[in-house]
């Protein structure tokens, strides 16, 4: 079975009030692209389809119009896709019915039945080339189920595994598709996707690849284990992400290890911090009057101050950006004084204030105290959570 093992495109996302429409349709052209060459047997969407759990009618049919491309260049090619964190799952499952005519299958919720879960609505055979069992985001206190959440947790892992054995009659190649961060004891802590990790040995066994969605940087669980592998976000989503962004190009074989190919996705407008170690506030404005004129990258400057910046600060990069193709964002500040400087931060109008997200709210603050990133990302990530929960909520 060849599977083309994508996730977190989080279509919809903007950057610093900056909105990437053009950037999220040059990778879903890409997408097409490869999906053409390659002509997998199935393409895995493994949660965080969307940015916000209500996505905007356009990002809504941007999704709905790839999906349909997709479909048009290899008919044969099942799709299975999942809600992540960020999706509002049953407003992903709505045109579940009408995707089907299309090999598209959506799995937004756990299927419940009056004493556990519908573990047969979470396998999908893929004619005869294989068996994916797909499983949404689920908070760990929402599996069903008596004992702690983890016990839980575990238990539903470890009876789907069950199941699939049960139903894989004919040893076709098994996989497991799930939006959880887990590791080897040795996470990447600059990811965006995750917040709470689990020990892989939650995901239970028997399975011949588990493709992985949550974290945004490609990487195998262990690094040496090409069987479990995050595909990463094709899209670079913060200043965290300076580093490659591809898909995953799987085949595989039932009891073989899997035959793994990334597929870079290239960056419409990269992310950039200027200059690599932090300067001082008027040697970084310096490297970015001298960034080329050309590049259309996202730049964050890389400062060191005792002090905090002026409180024109913003203004004048942005003023050194005005010919540029470049999209000035955002100070990374290394502070040399204690962390309850007074002095420190930037000063913004009450109308740059009201037009902030929470989330930029939150960023602001966390990085004016100088709040390392490692743990700034914790709190955004759990922040979107919380938010994406009560958008969910509303949407009822």
């Amino acid at each position: 079975m060849k599977i083309l093992h994508t996730s977190d495109w989080h279509l919809g996302h903007e950057l610093y009030n900056y909105k990437r429409t053009d950037e999220f349709d040059y990778f879903l052209q890409q997408l097409e692209e490869i999906v053409k060459r390659e002509r997998p047997d199935v393409m895995l969407v493994c949660g965080d389809v969307y940015h916000s759990a209500i996505p905007s009618a356009s990002t809504q049919t941007m999704y709905t119009e790839a999906l349909l491309r997709f479909h048009v260049a290899c008919p044969e090619m099942e799709m299975i896709v999942t809600a992540g964190n960020h999706d509002s799952a049953s407003r992903l499952e709505i045109d579940k019915s009408l995707w089907h005519h299309f090999n598209v299958h959506v799995i937004g919720m756990l299927r419940r039945t009056p004493e556990d879960v519908d573990y047969d609505h979470h396998i999908i055979q893929v004619k005869d080339k294989g068996i994916i069992a797909a499983v949404p985001h689920v908070f760990k206190h929402n599996f069903p189920g008596n004992g702690d959440a983890n016990t839980r947790q575990q238990l539903f892992y470890q009876s789907l595994a069950e199941r699939v054995s049960q139903v894989n009659k004919t040893e076709l190649p098994t996989v497991l598709v799930a939006h959880v961060a887990v590791d080897d004891g040795n996470s990447f802590a600059d990811d965006v996707g995750g917040m709470e990790y689990f020990p892989y040995s939650i995901l239970g066994d028997g399975y011949d690849y588990i493709a992985l969605g949550h974290l945004h940087r490609p990487h195998n669980v262990p690094m040496d284990n090409p069987k479990i592998r995050y595909s990463g976000a094709p899209v670079a989503i913060s200043f965290n992400e300076e580093y490659e962004h591809s898909v995953t190009l799987v085949n595989l074989k039932h009891s073989a290890p899997p035959q793994i190919k990334v597929i870079p996705i290239r960056q419409l407008r990269p992310v950039k911090t200027i200059p690599v170690e932090p300067t001082d506030y008027e040697t970084a404005l310096r490297h970015l009057k001298d960034f080329p004129d050309d590049d259309s990258s996202y730049i964050c400057l890389n400062v060191k101050t005792e002090i905090g910046l002026p409180v024109d600060s913003n203004e004048r990069a942005m003023e050194l950006t005005k010919d540029k193709q470049c999209r000035f964002c955002k100070y990374k500040l290394s502070y040399l004084r204690a962390a309850n400087d007074d002095n420190r931060g930037n000063s913004i109008s009450v109308d740059e204030f009201v037009s902030l997200k929470p989330e930029d709210v939150a960023r602001r603050y966390m990085e004016s105290e100088g709040i390392s990133d490692d743990t700034l990302n914790d709190y955004l990530s759990m922040m979107n959570e919380t938010i994406t929960v009560i958008e969910e909520e509303r949407s009822k």
